[in-house]
């Protein structure tokens, strides 16, 4: 029988929006609104490959996508590709199956991704996008990173959301496409979202939309900085993530969250990512962001505008996450 798939579960609960856009709406085009469709789509028609980093990726225009220029489309995907090659050290998953459905629009829509009989994303372009609604958006890299993780437990989403919206801004940092300091903005902007309120349990189970999606992104950055310090700055969240990667395959493995964080923490040689997971999955943690972002020297100057601070405790760990 089919897993649920988790993204799918976050559209019943309402506008769940990353960076200001949604990834709620109407539902996919008639005939595609399944997974099996889907994946029987990617079976029955042509498709175009693409290898990058060692994966192969599958582009399928449904229904011929009329209108929809493909050679932007193309441009668009290799890059989410490479900055998914840059940020995990090779494309995470060897095959991945991509259908683009063609409809009315100047941007990127809404996205779905699948594990269960390989790892394959059902995405909306409007025929009218160019290379600025290309080069802006975020929900490709999103969904891409999705596939680089075992699929979790409906109760652990916060961390499959939170993992694929901490590392796209950081992966399209790496090939450029994003410059540091609009990473760090939109951080500070999105996980102010993230705390809990009074009432609140763990994470785990939560339906709130700013929790699953900037609750999660903070968990990881705390990720990030507890690695940093518990290894004296030799280990990073990036070399966990990646050795999850290798182990698993990608999503189309299911793990526990329980088997995620402990082979994460192999990588590390420490215990922070399962001692960091018991509480926060259990507990509601509160963090102080304004301390936090001041440690790793991201700070905002009297006219507004964001500063970035050489000199602070965690400056060297800020610039190693943007660098390739």
């Amino acid at each position: 029988m089919a897993r649920i798939d988790r993204r799918a579960v976050i559209l019943g609960l309402g506008a769940a929006a990353v960076g200001g856009a949604s990834l709620a709406g109407a539902g996919a085009a008639p005939g595609y609104e399944d997974s099996d469709a889907l994946y029987a789509a990617l079976r029955g028609h042509p498709g175009q490959q693409l290898t990058i980093g060692g994966g192969t990726i599958n582009v399928v225009f449904a229904d011929g996508a009329p209108g929809l220029a493909r050679g932007p489309v193309l441009a668009w995907v290799r890059s989410a590709a490479m900055a998914l090659t840059a940020y995990f050290g090779r494309y995470p998953v060897s095959g991945y199956g991509l259908l683009i459905i063609a409809e009315p629009g100047d941007r990127v829509g809404h996205a779905t991704t699948f594990g269960y009989a390989g790892s394959a994303t059902r995405i909306h372009v409007g025929v009218d996008a160019g290379r600025e609604a290309f080069d802006r958006d975020w929900v490709l890299v999103h969904e891409m990173v999705h596939t680089a993780l075992p699929d979790l437990p409906r109760r652990a989403l916060w961390l499959q959301e939170g993992n694929a919206t901490y590392v796209e801004p950081v992966a399209r940092a790496l090939i450029g496409q994003l410059p540091p300091e609009q990473v760090w903005k939109e951080s500070v902007a999105g996980m102010a979202k993230g705390n809990p309120h009074a009432g609140d349990g763990g994470m785990d189970g939560t339906r709130a939309w700013g929790r699953l999606y900037w609750g999660g992104a903070l968990f990881w950055l705390l990720a990030e900085i507890r690695i940093y310090r518990d290894t004296n700055g030799r280990r990073t969240l990036r070399d966990a993530l990646r050795h999850i990667n290798h182990r698993s395959g990608g999503n189309t493995a299911v793990w526990s969250p329980e088997q995620l964080m402990m082979a994460g923490d192999e990588a590390i040689g420490a215990t922070s990512l399962v001692q960091l997971h018991t509480r926060f999955a259990t507990t509601a943690v509160t963090t102080d962001l304004a301390e936090m972002f001041q440690e790793l020297g991201v700070t905002s100057a009297p006219d507004g505008q964001l500063v970035l601070d050489s000199r602070a405790p965690l400056a060297r760990l800020r610039e190693a996450i943007t660098s390739s």
